[in-house]
């Protein structure tokens, strides 16, 4: 589920690459001496446009507006190349706008994979990474997040833990949605779950989970989605993105029309619980700070919240 944040970003993105195509629709008919004064009248507001927007984007997210002009110049590469190719006789000006615009996309790829590569800063280094080195951590707009479950010790239920590490410098509000499907009679849970997380924090959010006696294991779901896109990104390194699940019902829905999807999103799996909780009251959910800028860990001394 994308956020606002996403949202923007991603019509901003599209303005870009329209303002480019309509740039290089102009460089076209100027290097074929066509257009005159209109092409580049067009080529400068194309341009301008395109410049705006990713200087815009390149506040928010750097390596994701570099990665951006990366791939743009290097398909810019490609068409000119393409057309040198194939214009008899071969056109000085694409051969040059093929060999420079390669160049800068290279030097841009090169440029945001080494950042990414880059040493953590130990101003905001990855705690999911080195508290967690072995779970999957997944990205939604600058908010990575993994889930760990504790099974039940038979005086209290599971306990399914989100960790969520804010990458920007900017506040998030995180909405947690569990859904156990066909199998949602035999589990109980909260849902729905919100938590805040401050510039760069790190959070845990605990949810109890009530299952059967006997012996079965069901899959659950969950997702999230995130509000609030100001600030800048301060962690660099990139979690995995997440397919969105494809439900039974869609799925046959799409399959009316010819369509073949099933799949997808995150699941943890829920065994029996020891004794019999079913018709005990459920606790809420717990929200604490787990780690803090210019604190560390924040856990000592932190209220939940």
């Amino acid at each position: 589920m994308r956020s606002r944040g996403e949202n923007g970003g991603a019509l901003v993105y599209a303005l870009v690459f329209l303002a480019l195509c309509t740039l290089g629709v102009a460089l076209a008919l100027l290097l074929n001496e066509r257009g005159g004064g209109i092409a580049i009248g067009l080529a400068v507001v194309a341009l301008a446009i395109a410049a705006a927007g990713l200087m815009h984007e390149a506040r928010r997210d750097l390596d994701a507006a570099l990665t951006f002009g990366s791939v743009m110049a290097l398909i810019v590469t490609i068409g000119s190349g393409v057309g040198a190719a194939y214009t008899e006789p071969r056109s000085v000006g694409a051969i040059v706008v093929a060999v420079v615009s390669g160049l800068i996309g290279l030097g841009l790829g090169a440029y945001t994979f080494r950042r990414q590569r880059s040493p953590e800063s130990a101003a905001f280094p990855n705690v999911l990474a080195r508290r967690f080195p072995n779970l999957p951590i997944f990205e939604a707009d600058a908010v990575q997040y993994s889930a760990v479950l504790t099974p039940s010790n038979g005086a209290s239920p599971h306990q399914l833990s989100f960790l969520l590490q804010n990458c920007s410098d900017g506040p998030r509000t995180v909405t947690l949605r569990l859904d156990a499907g066909a199998n949602a009679k035999y589990l109980r849970f909260q849902p729905t779950v919100e938590a805040s997380l401050g510039p760069a924090e790190v959070v845990r959010v605990g949810i109890p989970v009530v299952s059967p006696t006997y012996n079965n294991s069901y899959p659950l779901f969950f997702s999230m989605s995130v509000q609030g896109s100001g600030g800048r990104r301060v962690r660099l390194w990139r979690g995995q993105a997440v397919t969105t699940r494809i439900k039974q019902g869609h799925s046959v829905a799409l399959l009316a029309v010819g369509v073949v999807a099933t799949g997808g999103g995150v699941s943890v799996t829920i065994g029996p619980t020891p004794t019999d909780l079913w018709n005990n009251v459920l606790a809420p959910p717990v929200t604490e700070v787990f780690w803090r800028p210019g604190v560390g860990d924040a856990r000592q001394g932190a209220s939940s919240r």
